[in-house]
Order: C-alpha cells, then sequence, then structure tokens
C-alpha cells in the first residue's frame, strides 16, 4: 500500500519543482497534461491516465513508454480526466493520502469541478499561490504558511470556532451561502461539531503595494 499518492495535472504554473518532493511509498500519477511535468523532470510514471490530447507528442510518446500502467480514456466522456482518476484510485487502492499537484488555475469550469471533487473525497490540492482541502467534524489544527486563510461551509456547519486566526469566531452557524470566514490570516484551530468546511490557504498571484482589506 502507498503511503502518498501524487497526482501531477495542469496547469502548472511553474512552481511544481518547488513543491514536489521524494518520499517513501510515494504512487506518482500523471493525469493528461500533468505527465508532461512529469516526463520533462525525469520523475517515474507509476500510472498515465487521460484522452491524453493536451500532452505534448514528444512527451506523450516517452510517458507510454516508461509508465508502469497506462489507462487510456475516451475524449467524448461526461467526466474530466482528473475526476476518473480520482475515482479510479480512490475504489481501487488503498492509501494514506492524495495531494494533487495543479488543477486550481485555468479554465474556471474545470476549477468548479475541482471543487466537487473535495466534496466527494478526501485530498487536497497544490500548487504554487494556494492549498486547498476539506475538514470533517472535530478540531483540527491549521498551519497557514500563506498570506491569507479562508473558511467555507460546502455542507452547512455548526459550532465554528476559529481560534488563534486574525479573526476569532465563537459557535457560529457557517452555511453554504455564508463568505463571513474569507480573507482571515495566521495560524490557529478550527472547531466544529457537524459539517464539512472548505480551508483555502492563498497568496496574491498578483500582487500589488495596495494593502488589501477583508
Amino acid at each position: 500500500m502507498p503511503d502518498h499518492i501524487k497526482v501531477f495535472c495542469g496547469p502548472d504554473d511553474n512552481s511544481l519543482p518547488h513543491l514536489y518532493f521524494e518520499e517513501a511509498g510515494e504512487f506518482l500519477v500523471g493525469v493528461d497534461s500533468g505527465l508532461d511535468f512529469m516526463v520533462e523532470n525525469h520523475l517515474a510514471i507509476d500510472l498515465a491516465i487521460g484522452d491524453f490530447d493536451s500532452v505534448k507528442p514528444e512527451n506523450l510518446q516517452k510517458a507510454l513508454q516508461t509508465a508502469r500502467q497506462v489507462i487510456r480514456l475516451d475524449p467524448a466522456k461526461n467526466i474530466t480526466d482528473l475526476a476518473y482518476a480520482i475515482d479510479y484510485l480512490y475504489n481501487s487502492m488503498e492509501y494514506r493520502t492524495i495531494t494533487v499537484y495543479g488543477g486550481i488555475a485555468g479554465r474556471i469550469d474545470h476549477f468548479l469541478a475541482n471543487l466537487n471533487l473535495l466534496k466527494k473525497y478526501d485530498l487536497c490540492f497544490r500548487d504554487g499561490h494556494t492549498v486547498m482541502y476539506a475538514l470533517r467534524k472535530g478540531r483540527h489544527r491549521i498551519e497557514n504558511f500563506h498570506r491569507y486563510v479562508s473558511f467555507f461551509a460546502i455542507e452547512d456547519a455548526f459550532d465554528v470556532t476559529l481560534e488563534g486566526f486574525a479573526y476569532e469566531l465563537d459557535h457560529y452557524y457557517l452555511g453554504t451561502d455564508d463568505s463571513l470566514c474569507v480573507s482571515n490570516g495566521g495560524s490557529g484551530e478550527i472547531a466544529f461539531s457537524k459539517g464539512r468546511i472548505l480551508v483555502i490557504m492563498t497568496d496574491d498571484p498578483f500582487p500589488t503595494n495596495r494593502q488589501k482589506h477583508k
């Protein structure tokens, strides 16, 4: 059983060489254009998956030759390549964590589709500016190394308490249409008794000299 499944997908904001580091017990997956990064950085490909319509031809040839397993999808499908890959991994493998590198910037429709994956599966998205994952009820420590940390209910969340952050909160009902907890800061603890909460830690991708206010 691999400890860590690491999934590479597009778009690559050129931060992946700084984010990815090799670990024992990892299983590396290239989803469509994520194979470009894997081939160009000489990473072993445990699984290549997708319809491969956005991979550079020369990289695709190398990936198909070296990957330990290949799943080629029909381009005419009603699911994204990444959604298929996550569902396949979830149902076919045992693991401890899944981290997706990429999948945040780029097309807004794909980004929204990826947000839906966080409602179904326990996984984390990372790129050079942002980390996103979802929490289940309980108390959780949040170590935030980005400028902002925001919390959104992806299921209505009850008794939401924030401690140690720039803006604290005490037993608040956070509904799915409530943006009260956007643009917080610092590290701290979050606790809630019911629901699911999306955590987004992020920086300004295009910083300016203006001070941003909540």
